[in-house]
């Protein structure tokens, strides 16, 4: 189950001979201790470090407990904070469990009393993560159907993988669900107690990718104002998802392969290694062995990734899953628009299954978001469905007239009408939604959907529309 991770404590006291005392103690625990002897020591420690407890004095030079216990919380609010008080401020301590902390003691105390509140902390964490992970599993697969042979087949391969070490690299169109197979896998480890991180690559240059995934060191570069912990670190002892892995450049790709093969990287800007445990998974909808003739894409990093390679077929393939998938789109926007539909009636759901879906299930889902917003019926009938025409599949071909171009996301056409409308209605939204032949209602949402200002609208918000 990997390596031990040694857990950081910050230890908080203007007082040597108490301070040494418990940083000697708990190293002897197996920990590994940092100590600050004022306030703002502390603050600046827990900037630049993560901790999985801090022990904190409450009153002390330069800035109190509760300002400590503010700073770590604010930073990270899995830290566990005990705060050491003396009697006169028993008041403040419960005062500080209030605003977060985990326990108080009162001081003078016996080490013994202080350890057992440690060990007590870390299995108060540990059981929250163990239910934070369960509630996730329920909740965060909702539309992760597998009604079909080819998603049977996925999950399958998701189940016997997830336990164990295995970096993973999932396959397919855009749309098809890959974050959504990634957070599966990550659920069903035993790495599911700690972080999912996710990092989209083609979001980010490649000046900044270095820095998100590996942090810097403060003046490392101009605006470098303080030290950046990276997603690496963030995700140590969990799961980092790395999306659109075929938009990395070569040079980050050399250290994302070190990192899987030795567990350690240094900070933009640092010496330090740092030791991580972190399991990766990939995803592209990049043909990377094409990448890699071309001179892209390393082949030794792809091997790194792909020890287990997850191919997610598109949604014309997987006739069985388009029916459920509506089902849970139209229960889900029905429930944020506040409004109630009895179903969709046969010839809504001839429509849905001879479509050839282009866009995958991210075309499925805003296509019903769409059609919540303008059916007025009880039932959704094929009347009120509104598609894009497609590309033609070998499987399904009836999706009507007219090619999208390759690759186009569907969400951004949408956005991209929207926004003439508005240009060519001089911005006012009720010509614009006539022009579209949508209600004043449905412009309203979109307008406020897509963030769309214009000084025209008094207070920089849409004008109010009836209905």
């Amino acid at each position: 189950m990997g390596r031990t991770k040694l857990k950081r404590l910050l230890i908080v006291d203007d007082e040597i001979p108490l301070r040494n005392n418990l940083q000697e103690t708990f190293s002897g625990h197996g920990y590994h201790v940092d100590v600050a002897s004022d306030g703002a020591e502390a603050l600046q420690r827990i900037e630049e470090e993560r901790y999985s407890l801090v022990i904190t004095d409450m009153k002390m030079p330069k800035a109190s407990g509760l300002d400590v216990l503010a700073r770590a919380r604010g930073k990270d609010e899995t830290t566990l904070v005990i705060i050491m008080t003396a009697y006169a401020d028993v008041p403040s301590a419960v005062e500080a469990m209030r605003l977060g902390a985990y326990d108080y003691i009162q001081k003078p105390f016996e080490l013994e009393e202080l350890e057992l509140k440690v060990m007590r902390a870390f299995e108060h964490q540990r059981e929250a993560r163990q239910l934070e992970a369960l509630k996730e599993r329920e909740e965060q697969r909702p539309d992760l159907v597998c009604e079909s042979t080819g998603m049977k087949q996925v999950m399958t391969i998701v189940e016997k993988v997830a336990r164990s070490k295995a970096t993973v690299l999932i396959t397919g169109e855009t749309g098809t669900g890959k974050e959504r197979v990634a957070e599966a896998i990550h659920q069903d480890s035993w790495r599911s107690q700690h972080n999912l991180v996710k990092v989209n690559c083609a979001a980010l240059s490649e000046e900044l990718i270095e820095s998100e995934l590996f942090g810097h060191e403060r003046g490392s570069f101009t605006g470098a104002l303080r030290r950046k912990i990276g997603r690496f670190e963030m995700a140590d002892e969990g799961t980092l998802f790395l999306d659109e892995i075929g938009n990395m450049s070569p040079r980050t790709q050399a250290k994302v392969l070190r990192v899987l093969q030795d567990q350690e990287f240094e900070r933009v800007g640092g010496e330090k290694s740092i030791k991580v445990d972190v399991r990766v998974v990939a995803a592209t909808n990049h043909d990377l062995l094409e990448a890699i003739d071309r001179g892209e894409f390393r082949d030794d990093l792809f091997h790194r990734l792909s020890v287990v390679n997850i191919w997610i077929p598109p949604l014309r393939e997987r006739e069985e899953d388009i029916l459920p998938l509506a089902r849970i789109f139209l229960e889900k926007y029905s429930r944020e628009m506040h409004r109630s539909f009895r179903g969709l009636t046969e010839d809504a759901q001839r429509v849905f299954l001879e479509h050839s879906w282009p866009g995958n299930v991210r075309e499925l889902k805003n296509t019903i978001e769409r059609t919540v917003l303008m059916s007025e019926r009880d039932w959704i009938t094929a009347a009120d469905i509104s598609l894009f025409a497609g590309r033609p599949s070998s499987a399904r071909g009836r999706a009507g007239a007219g090619d999208s171009p390759a690759g186009m996301d569907l969400e951004n056409l949408e956005r991209q009408a929207v926004l003439e409308a508005l240009q060519r209605a001089n911005w006012v939204q009720k010509d614009a939604a006539a022009a579209l032949g949508i209600s004043s209602r449905v412009m309203n949402y979109k307008v406020r959907k897509y963030n769309f200002k214009n000084a025209r609208w008094n207070r920089n918000k849409p004008e109010p529309v009836d209905g």
